[in-house]
């Protein structure tokens, strides 16, 4: 009987103390009808090694899940947490999504939430999610809305097949292309999520091109689609995601686009942010006259063409690329 007390005690003190080393989180709000997955997506990584990341872990809104303490990247139908989330043992951390309805000028049967790209806020969580975990977060079929959970078989690898493994070895394939060395440059040299900013071209539509390093040394120019955050839905209903800039529109010709913002959005207060005050004369870095240039660099984004974009006053660029 001492023995078997004995035993029990020895269990029941282990699973406390394992409960104690344990941290949890919890992801509160309701999803939208046309949200299909309706599940949170997070990743653990280690910030001082790239790509060194466990596997997913999948949990229901609006109840605690258990999770190793360390720092987390946090999804929510296709829609990513800002920043990096802290998962302290023996403590819950609550994040909270924002609703967005469909604005009143919205009008039509099938209306579109998708991320808007022209936001540095959705551009940094690209670079976030690529600088931490040398790929993609989600999952993206390339035609339809969403994750793996309705990806086709041939769809699924789509997104998760643009990583840059060639890069680390691009000296042993002799005679590559100059942009490819570019490229791998930026990859291979970056200290932060913001340096990534070289192999993703933003349009305001939605979509964007991503520089993808093929074996043995190609550059290709891969265009992904909007990330939708839902299916298409009526005027009626409303999406849950995390804080960020986000489109809504109505499927049809000349239909326009409305930007919803959500959430505290801060660009400086992050640990990857972005410095937006930076004040230059036309004069790049290099010493190029940028003021009438064709396109141009600064420290938040790559590929600028327009003063109006957010994150490209020509004024504070470090390169460009004369008429």
């Amino acid at each position: 009987m001492k023995k078997w007390w004995m035993a029990i005690s020895t269990l029941l003190f282990a699973g406390l103390a394992q409960a104690q080393s344990l941290g949890a989180m919890q992801v509160n709000g309701q999803a939208g009808s046309q949200q299909l997955f309706q599940k949170v997506k997070a990743v653990r990584c280690q910030t001082e090694q790239r790509g060194a990341c466990d596997a997913a872990v999948y949990f229901d809104l609006n109840k605690q899940q258990a999770l190793t303490p360390g720092t987390y990247i946090v999804g929510f139908e296709n829609s990513i947490y800002p920043d990096l989330v802290t998962v302290t043992a023996g403590q819950v951390t609550n994040l909270y999504l924002e609703r967005v309805t469909v604005p009143a000028q919205v009008k039509g049967q099938r209306i579109r939430v998708y991320r808007d790209f022209t936001s540095l806020v959705e551009q940094k969580k690209i670079y976030l999610t690529m600088f931490t975990m040398n790929r993609h977060f989600f999952r993206l079929d390339k035609d339809n809305f969403g994750d793996l959970y309705i990806a086709g078989l041939w769809e699924r690898d789509f997104v998760q097949r643009f990583t840059y493994e060639v890069c680390p070895r691009i000296d042993a394939y002799g005679d590559v292309a100059s942009s490819a060395r570019t490229i791998c440059k930026a990859w291979n040299s970056a200290k932060s999520a913001n340096d990534l900013r070289d192999l993703f071209n933003f349009a305001n539509d939605g979509t964007f091109q991503e520089m993808w390093v093929t074996f043995p040394g190609d550059v290709i120019a891969s265009k992904h689609p909007r990330y939708l955050v839902s299916a298409p839905m009526t005027a009626g209903d409303f999406v849950a995601v995390f804080p960020g800039v986000y489109k809504v529109q109505a499927e049809g010709k000349n239909q326009a686009a409305v930007t919803v913002k959500t959430g505290q959005l801060s660009q400086n207060a992050s640990t990857f942010g972005f410095s937006l005050n930076a004040v230059r004369s036309f004069i790049s870095l290099d010493g190029e006259d940028c003021s009438t240039a064709r396109t141009w660099k600064t420290e938040s984004r790559s590929y600028c063409t327009s003063d109006a974009a957010e994150g490209c006053n020509r004024s504070s660029a470090e390169s460009c690329e004369p008429m």
